[in-house]
């Protein structure tokens, strides 16, 4: 359905989960991945899955998107590889995050609400940074943030990730507006309820709060992440040129019944 023969796809948080599938998403299609992850052992199977759907040249570089150090490296050593082999960066995957301790604001952590702010919102915003960096000069690009359901309305008992995700979205509209004539393309996709461990942490592994859920949810069921890694296919695809800024709703319809 999509072609990324020859470009060069970045996705962060590619050990597992939905940025796994993301990563092979693109090698199915074509594109050269390099996966980015802070698990360097899931980082590494996680390429042979990847290498294994003819991705070949895809490559796996460790990177704690809370250091500054680390990004700022990992874009060095990206930009000399894609020179090396005559490529360019072509895509960037913002989809590393966390969701931190759930509570009420009172019983939140200063460490909990630093942690989850230094990966969703600082990360991000250093990797689009340094993303931008790399692309600017090339005249070319596209970045897709994850935000979530939670970028959208509010969900009790869990403020910090909320207010992260609404971050995500802020950030992505005001890149988008500064590289639109750049030839860089910054947009979004906010997944709803994921069948991943995240989503059976926030659900306290109860039954009874998945199936409300559940209930909840105008689809009447979760998505898959293999269902937002074509999402972000194709708000990275040509077809998706006037996308600028835009997000992507992957959510079966709960943040209409939320909102």
């Amino acid at each position: 359905m999509y072609n990324f023969a020859g470009r060069t796809a970045l996705v962060t948080g590619a050990a597992s989960g939905i940025g796994l599938e993301i990563a092979k998403a693109f090698a199915e299609c074509g594109a050269i991945v390099t996966l980015v992850d802070r698990d360097e052992s899931g980082g590494e199977q996680a390429l042979q899955i990847v290498k294994q759907l003819g991705s070949d040249k895809a490559s796996f570089m460790r990177a704690d998107l809370s250091s500054e150090d680390d990004l700022i490296r990992l874009y060095q050593a990206v930009s000399e590889y894609v020179k090396n082999d005559h490529r360019q960066l072509d895509i960037v995957v913002n989809n590393a995050g966390i969701d931190g301790g759930l509570g009420n604001i009172e019983n939140q952590s200063t460490a909990n609400i630093d942690k989850v702010l230094a990966v969703n919102v600082r990360g991000t915003m250093l990797s689009v940074r340094e993303a931008v960096r790399v692309m600017k000069p090339q005249g070319q690009g596209v970045i897709v943030n994850l935000a979530s359901i939670a970028g959208h309305v509010g969900f009790a008992g869990s403020s910090v990730y909320t207010a992260s995700k609404h971050a995500i979205l802020g950030l992505t509209k005001a890149v988008a507006l500064e590289n639109a004539r750049s030839g860089i393309r910054v947009c979004a996709v906010s997944p709803g309820a994921v069948d991943t461990d995240m989503t059976n942490r926030f659900t306290g592994r109860n039954e009874a709060n998945k199936k409300a859920m559940l209930e909840s949810i105008p689809l009447g069921r979760m998505c898959t992440p293999r269902e937002i890694a074509r999402g972000v296919l194709f708000m990275a695809c040509d077809d998706a040129a006037l996308l600028v800024g835009q997000t992507l709703n992957l959510d079966g319809g709960w943040a209409n019944v939320k909102a």
